[in-house]
């Protein structure tokens, strides 16, 4: 008798462009002390996208900064 087997659902990954215009500031970032703020890290986030800096899909701080992080695009994309 042979086994069937079940063909296993590939996740079809979707690329995501983290912005990294932080360059040297993202190294140990997650061990500093302005990421345990998640305040003071949206705050930053949204002076980057004010001021035009912020290039990307996600920053990369408020990813590191977060407990738990849900990489899904939004349906409407």
């Amino acid at each position: 008798m042979k086994r069937q087997r079940k063909q296993k659902e590939e996740t079809q990954e979707v690329p995501l462009e983290f912005c990294t215009e932080c360059d040297h500031d993202l190294d140990d970032f997650a061990f500093d002390e302005k990421s345990k703020s998640k305040k003071k890290v949206q705050d930053n986030f949204a002076n980057c996208r004010k001021t035009g800096k912020f290039k990307g899909e996600f920053c990369s701080k408020v990813f590191i900064s977060e407990d738990e992080i849900f990489l899904k695009r939004n349906e409407q994309e």
